[in-house]
């Protein structure tokens, strides 16, 4: 299985309009990262229905006719379409994420042809701590990658940089 890591924001511009009848649906925006090959993915989480009837691409609304049923809204599991960010550039790829907050999980199914991967994730969902003020900090976070599977410990990463190591020792030793 690839290394994966999913960050997630509260969309702060949620129900707001974009234009005429036009409103923002997207309840989380956030980044998917591969590490090998390296790629990043963009994601929009919204509401079932919303999910499925307004799709934005050929190829999710091709994706979206093939299911069976029309999918109903879920309290607490939302949906996103994904899309490749490379250079500035979105481009729709295969696949879905699902946000279940009811059982703290993501479901992530990258089926990428242009970078030959198809490859499927349930990952355990963590809430995120703003550890550096002003720095844009996820709500959400979830990985692969082993140092996050262990229980968190309240984070000092980032306030014990440069200047500050040695408020460190002098922390360390008094313990």
């Amino acid at each position: 299985m690839k290394e994966i890591t999913a960050r997630l924001w509260e969309n702060k511009l949620y129900g707001t309009t974009y234009g005429k009848g036009q409103y923002r649906k997207a309840i989380y925006n956030g980044t998917l990262e591969l590490n090998d090959p390296y790629a990043k993915y963009l994601v929009d989480f919204e509401e079932i229905a919303d999910w499925f009837h307004f799709t934005k691409a050929p190829l999710h609304h091709s994706i979206a006719k093939r299911l069976d049923s029309i999918p109903q809204n879920e309290a607490g599991i939302f949906m996103t379409w994904l899309y490749r960010y490379e250079q500035g550039i979105k481009t729709a790829i295969g696949g879905y994420g699902a946000l279940d907050l009811n059982h703290n999980r993501i479901l992530i199914q990258i089926d990428d042809q242009d970078l030959e991967l198809s490859e499927h994730w349930e990952l355990p969902v963590r809430s995120c701590i703003a550890r550096i003020p002003g720095k844009p900090t996820p709500v959400l976070i979830a990985t692969t990658l082993t140092e996050l599977n262990s229980p968190q410990k309240p984070s000092t990463n980032g306030a014990f940089f440069g200047g500050n190591k040695q408020l460190l020792k002098e922390l360390i030793s008094r313990v």
